[in-house]
């Protein structure tokens, strides 16, 4: 194994807080940070400024379940209980540090990535066709994917407050 040398990490100072201002956390959707993890094709989403920002980035439930070689699809195609309960379980430890970070005071911020059928907020894709198709139709329809939709029930479930919307506005 080679031996790490000169290994240089660039320490970010905390912000002083003057008591009267509220700290906050952006949660956002994994695309956010990362391009990469979108399907191969799709026009990658308007990058976010998160300098001087604390953010967790959240998983893409759809890279994980899928692999990163998966087609388009649209959120009545990922609404099954097995696509659900993923999502829940890879939620599950980000829910119990958001919970820990508002019970402390902290604002929860959650952004989503719009028009996707898993990390969409406010406007999401529908339809798509099963089977084999050589062309993909489908349509955006306003309400959240299948991810945030599991999101929100469980910080509702427990009571932690949050404010989310997608990324863009």
């Amino acid at each position: 194994m080679k031996k790490l040398e000169n290994y240089e990490c660039s320490h970010v100072s905390e912000k002083p807080s003057d008591g009267g201002e509220t700290e906050e956390v952006l949660v956002i959707g994994h695309c956010l940070l990362n391009p990469l993890a979108r399907v191969k094709g799709v026009k990658p989403v308007q990058p976010i400024d998160t300098r001087g920002a604390n953010v967790i980035q959240l998983p893409c439930p759809e890279a994980m379940f899928f692999g990163m070689k998966r087609r388009e699809i649209t959120k009545d195609q990922l609404d099954h209980p097995a696509y659900r309960r993923f999502c829940r379980e890879i939620f599950t430890h980000f829910a119990d540090l958001l919970e820990d970070l508002a019970a402390g005071g902290v604002k929860i911020k959650i952004l989503g990535v719009p028009k996707s059928p898993s990390c969409g907020v406010e406007i999401t894709s529908v339809g798509g066709e099963p089977g084999k198709v050589k062309e993909f139709h489908h349509k955006h329809a306003p309400g959240p994917g299948v991810f945030m939709e599991e999101i929100i029930k469980e910080l509702k479930k427990r009571n932690v407050k949050f404010e989310i919307e997608d990324a863009g506005k």
